[in-house]
């Protein structure tokens, strides 16, 4: 065994030229020495040369591997369970302070809650709560603000009525206030359709007229037109409509020098057939 030792040392640690120029010198030693087949023991050789490689890539892989591993992402690695905190354990004492605690809390909740079940049920008519536990109490409430609802709707209608009763009450309340003493009163004295309510005051040439008409298409243009003609400008003019079917006129007027009408009656007739002519063409 020490004559195989000489030439395997070198073939197995050294690098290619030295194992080369060993396996040459130590031929003749290993044929002569007929210990070990020469075949075998190259192959012995060769073996152990691979698993040394292997061993020496391993070693320079091992590196690489490590920082790989450090790179990788947060995302990749395992969520780590973080170690639940040991609950301690409470003193008899704390247990007992705590359930008279919530003992307590439940039952200033019952004891509000037994209130206002009380108030709600003196506010109840007695044909509302037919029993004296929480959900008679309940439901009959409920049935009562219905009807309340219910009653409620229809006084909003009733109410609705008398005030369009109301409003056509006041359309007819201001022909009682428009006039003062009319000339004429054709209209609110229940005439035909072509009746007029003419009033007409005149101060230091200015004239005050005042007319109610049935409505008639293009009757105040018309009228304005026949005022002009008979020398009275249009100073002011203002138009209410009653209904439909009535209007209020009220005019001031300006007479002009060459207007022949002199007195406030001239003025109310003529007026007056002024919108005669017009209701009744």
């Amino acid at each position: 065994m020490e004559s195989l030792q000489g030439p395997i040392t070198p073939i197995l640690l050294g690098d290619e030229d030295d194992m080369a120029s060993a396996i040459e010198m130590n031929y003749e030693n290993l044929i002569s020495s007929h210990h070990i087949p020469f075949l075998e023991l190259l192959q012995f050789a060769m073996q152990r040369k691979e698993e040394l490689e292997l061993e020496h890539e391993q070693e320079q892989q091992q590196p690489t591997d490590h920082s790989c591993i450090t790179n990788t992402s947060p995302a990749s690695r395992k969520k780590r369970k973080r170690p639940r905190p040991a609950t301690c354990c409470k003193s008899p004492e704390e247990v007992e302070s705590q359930r008279m605690t919530h003992i307590a809390v439940e039952r200033n909740r019952r004891r509000l809650m037994n209130h206002h079940l009380a108030s709600l049920r003196s506010l109840m008519p007695p044909s509302y709560v037919q029993r004296g536990d929480q959900a008679s109490v309940v439901g009959g409430a409920i049935d009562l603000v219905k009807e309340l609802e219910q009653l409620l709707l229809s006084l909003q209608a009733e109410k609705r009525l008398r005030d369009e009763e109301a409003a056509c009450a006041c359309a007819s309340a201001p022909l009682e206030t428009f006039f003062i003493s009319p000339q004429y009163t054709s209209f609110s004295n229940g005439g035909d359709g072509a009746g007029v309510d003419v009033e007409a005051t005149v101060v230091q040439g200015h004239v005050n007229l005042k007319i109610v008409s049935a409505r008639r298409p293009g009757q105040l243009v018309k009228a304005v037109a026949a005022l002009e003609e008979l020398r009275l400008t249009v100073l002011h003019l203002n138009v209410t409509s009653m209904d439909s079917s009535s209007v209020l006129y009220s005019l001031n007027l300006k007479m002009e020098e060459e207007c022949r009408l002199g007195s406030a009656d001239e003025i109310a007739t003529a007026v007056y057939r002024i919108f005669c002519c017009i209701n009744g063409s």
